[in-house]
């Protein structure tokens, strides 16, 4: 119990520091957050280094279409850096990603020896609404392939 307690207040603080979730203009928003994942984004690829100056890390993750209704199909590669904690761009593999961007970012952690990955889907709709979809996991600093579950979806008009 414990345990889902704060990863739920885990989960609001990420969704209320996701990119996108706010531009300061009026607007009417909807924000869900869900214990049970809404999908899972699988991740591969994942290494880390670390220097003086800070830590850095990458790795590949994608989703298909529709992971949930309306969302766009994403295959990118990130490359969060520790000392930042902030939101950064990932870079897409592949063309056709209009209206749409991945960002991800790399902060402290709950216990040693794990890292902790944030990533968020913006995407756009025709109708002008601006969706984010995001999600986090802590894993094993030294596993290269992990999942990203989406717990939290939010709408802009």
């Amino acid at each position: 119990m414990h345990a889902s307690l704060i990863a739920l207040v885990s989960t609001i603080a990420t969704a209320a520091a996701a990119p996108g979730s706010s531009d300061g203009a009026s607007s009417s928003s909807t924000t869900t957050v869900r214990n049970t994942p809404y999908a899972e984004w699988p991740a591969s690829h994942f290494a880390e280094s670390c220097s003086p100056g800070g830590c850095f890390a990458s790795f590949n993750i994608s989703a298909p279409a529709g992971y949930v209704a309306g969302a766009p199909a994403f295959d990118v590669v990130c490359h969060p850096i520790y000392i930042q904690q902030d939101w950064l761009d990932c870079d897409n593999t592949r063309t056709g990603q209009a209206n749409s961007r991945v960002q991800s970012m790399w902060t402290d952690v709950s216990q040693r020896g794990l890292v902790k990955i944030s990533v968020a889907h913006i995407w756009t709709r025709e109708s002008g609404q601006r969706n984010n979809a995001s999600g986090f996991a802590e894993i094993d600093a030294g596993k290269s392939m992990f999942s990203i579950p989406v717990t939290m979806l939010s709408a802009v008009l």
